[in-house]
């Protein structure tokens, strides 16, 4: 099993920006969950090919921990410092904002066995259905995967607030590069999403992953207590 640990230790040669070191450092953990959960699903189904949406950590973690090795290709915008371009399969420039005119995307090694989608939908100002419609096409079938994460929009943290009059939510960002979340959803809605697009679940968890947004006692156990409450949600669907 991949620890924590490990993912940092991965990118302990690569020079990062403090606000790089901070996502890390963050978002280890739930790093970690996402590479055994990928082995896991390798272990059990034919995957050679993995498309990661948006590459960034994970996309390194996919390349270098998960066995035997698959072919890794990625689709957004290039990130060479955290994924260098020499373990990418194949690389398409998409703005996914694009799928609403239904933009195609065309890759030379579709269809992919897994597509990742983690920590990406929330900053999309487009309905997930074109998005989830343009991923679905490149995806094989029968037996494709799509993993999907994303924060809880009803987590208790975020109920908290509401509690206290204050918007859990962050304001629109003015630096559009970095546009924030803008829509953040439940798992409910998430379900529904993949459903749309002619997906079943295989696998899906509330996650308490970012251990840095609950450090209350309290909140620890009510969010054991009541998963629906945790921060992260995980989703795994296939086609």
């Amino acid at each position: 099993m991949i620890q924590a640990d490990d993912i940092r230790s991965l990118f302990s040669n690569v020079e990062l920006l403090d606000r790089e070191r901070h996502y890390l450092d963050t978002q280890a953990i739930r790093l970690s969950y996402v590479v055994n959960l990928v082995q896991e699903f390798c272990n059990q189904h034919t995957v050679h090919k993995i498309l990661d949406v948006g590459p960034h950590f994970l996309t390194r973690c996919v390349k270098e921990f998960i066995m035997p090795e698959v072919s890794v290709s990625t689709l957004g915008y290039e990130y060479p410092k955290l994924m260098p371009l020499d373990l990418v399969d194949e690389h398409v420039r998409y703005n996914l904002v694009d799928s609403i005119d239904n933009k195609p995307v065309v890759f030379n090694k579709a269809p992919f066995d897994l597509i990742l989608f983690c920590e990406t939908i929330e900053h999309i100002y487009i309905s997930p259905n074109h998005v989830l419609s343009l991923l679905v096409a490149l995806l094989k079938k029968p037996e494709g995967g799509l993993l999907i994460q994303t924060p809880n929009a009803v987590s208790l943290n975020k109920r908290l607030m509401m509690l206290r009059g204050l918007n859990p939510f962050e304001l629109l960002r003015e630096d559009f590069e970095f546009k924030g979340h803008i829509r953040e959803y439940t798992m409910g809605e998430l379900v529904n999403y993949g459903l749309n697009v002619g997906l079943s679940v295989w696998r899906k968890a509330f996650c308490s992953y970012w251990p840095h947004l609950c450090t209350n006692a309290i909140e620890r156990s009510m969010q054991t207590l009541l998963p629906p409450l945790r921060p992260g949600l995980t989703v795994f669907f296939r086609s």
